[in-house]
């Protein structure tokens, strides 16, 4: 038990490893190939255990910089920030846990069925992770390849879950090749997979030279759309002092200074972060006047975060939203999109009479409510769709965006709460392919970083550095034409996967029974 222990947890390692900040892309390929070694000949409830072990190292790895939130950033106690993280890692690992029982249980079948099988199963439970309890699909599969142009086009398509499922698939087919090539120097019968090995490399072939003629078409289909000259802002306000009631006409200040800048170098949309303004924009005139003359004597387009609030007439309470505002070149405000997708236990919170100190991590704003859905800001300059942070991370609402008309994504961010850990670079990884499922541009305005402008085929192409003030300003297209098979058609490739893992869970389980009654 101890190699399999040793085995699961040079996996948790390499999968740490290949995701950013590190980024060793590569890695993943081959990351699974000793999980799947320790799952060989493993019983369920060993295969389980395997796999929550790989898993729980994999996640703490991954998501430590909760503590950075809580503790640095919230004033949450070490005491509770630290078994927060562990506790979240730990509910993580459970589906890696599940994928490792899956392994297991279909070990019996041919070596054509796990190849399929067993992609099909880290898929299913990936999107799963992506949509129970709310939802956390960060750190996927498919987010260490950000940097392989020709490897990530398929999205597309198929969405990042395409891209797991291969990433999966290559892992399977090296697992059985290693394994033939160890019996073999065994001196024992083995099969070489031929079929297995010539299947995953027609479907790798297949998706890279897809990638590159389609990297080819979108740049000149791109070519000829409509083009706006955006800024993205980053003011770098310290988190400590951003709620701070002395600091708010600072912060104004500087995010007036910077559209300045931008509007000096022919921005025609300048976009600020997410609430860069700390108060309820248009409530107070005298607070709000800075900002709406920010876009007046500029002459441009300013999108800016803020809080809102309306009160609800039916439940006798005020809904406070976190906001996205337009304000339009006269000085006036002309749109608002209210986050859909909330942070639990940042922007609401479960049970909070019962975890008072959670209350410090949305200190100055309270709970948030959920604003109607994916809907794009209309504007003569161009419809655009927002994503306010942690929505980025979440496929179907930034294609409901382009599906309501959006020409261009923006996302605006606060990341000062991650501090200098591996988040930022999660979270920017995450957001490249949101612009290439959808074939649009998107711009990215990070309080503190990284800010960013993506083109449609995942192309990085201007980049803020952490923690510094900036400005990037980028001539970006107004997406137009057919909308692509991911956009319209979203999570197909998902439920196919899932389709699949059900078909053979239903297939064991039968022949379970089948072997109980001949007994």
């Amino acid at each position: 038990m101890k190699k399999r222990i040793l085995l699961a947890a040079a996996s948790g390692l390499f999968m740490v490893a290949a995701h950013p900040p590190v980024g060793l892309g590569l890695l993943a390929w081959v990351g699974l190939v000793p999980l799947l070694f320790s799952l060989e000949g493993a019983g369920k409830r060993a295969g389980f255990l395997i796999g929550l072990v790989c898993g729980s190292l994999f996640f703490v790895g991954d998501v430590y910089w909760v503590v950075n939130s809580m503790y640095y950033y919230g004033g949450v106690p070490i005491w509770i920030s630290v078994p927060v993280m562990l506790g979240l890692a730990a509910l993580l690992a459970c589906y890696i846990a599940f994928f490792g029982l899956f392994v297991v249980s279909v070990s019996g079948a041919s070596s054509m069925v796990r190849l399929i099988a067993i992609a099909a199963a880290w898929t299913s439970l990936e999107y799963l992770r992506g949509h129970l309890f709310t939802g956390f699909p960060w750190s996927l599969l498919a987010y260490t390849q950000m940097d392989w142009a020709a490897i990530i086009q398929i999205a597309d398509i198929t969405g990042v879950w395409g891209i797991s499922f291969l990433v999966v698939m290559v892992n399977v087919a090296l697992y059985l090749c290693v394994r033939f090539l160890l019996l073999k120097a065994k001196g024992r019968q083995g099969r070489w997979p031929v079929v297995e090995s010539a299947v995953t490399v027609a479907a790798l072939l297949a998706v890279f030279v897809y990638g590159t003629v389609r990297i080819r078409q979108v740049d000149i289909d791109s070519a000829n759309w409509q083009k706006v000259r955006v800024a993205a802002v980053q003011g770098a306000i310290d988190q400590s002092k951003k709620w701070d009631t002395a600091f708010r006409a600072r912060t104004v200040d500087i995010y007036r200074e910077l559209t300045r800048l931008a509007a000096a170098g022919g921005a025609q949309l300048v976009v600020w972060p997410e609430t860069a303004v700390p108060f309820f924009l248009g409530q107070d005139k005298a607070q709000t006047g800075p900002v709406l003359d920010a876009a007046s004597s500029t002459k441009v387009y300013l999108l800016t975060g803020s809080p809102a609030y309306t009160y609800n007439l039916e439940a006798r309470q005020v809904d406070l939203y976190n906001s996205a505002w337009l304000i339009n070149p006269a000085g006036e405000l002309a749109g608002r999109y209210d986050k859909t997708h909330l942070v639990p236990f940042g922007e609401y919170v479960p049970l909070r009479a019962f975890m008072p100190f959670i209350k410090k991590l949305t200190a100055g704003i309270g709970d948030f409510s959920e604003g109607p859905g994916p809907l794009p800001i209309r504007s003569e300059l161009g419809d655009m769709g927002v994503l306010i942070c942690y929505e980025a991370i979440f496929p179907e609402i930034a294609s409901g965006h382009v599906r309501g008309g959006a020409g261009i994504l923006v996302n605006i961010t606060n990341d000062a709460w991650f501090g200098r850990s591996s988040a930022p670079y999660q979270h920017l990884g995450m957001t490249v392919l949101r612009a290439v499922e959808n074939r649009t541009w998107l711009v990215r305005s990070a309080n503190t970083g990284f800010s960013a402008v993506v083109d449609p085929t995942g192309r990085v192409v201007k980049q803020t550095v952490l923690f510094e003030k900036a400005v990037i300003t980028a001539d970006v297209g107004l997406r137009s034409g057919p909308l692509t098979f991911y956009t319209r058609f979203t999570d197909i490739f998902a439920y196919v996967c899932m389709a699949l893992t059900a078909a053979f869970v239903f297939a064991l389980l039968r022949g379970r029974k089948r072997k109980k009654s001949a007994a």
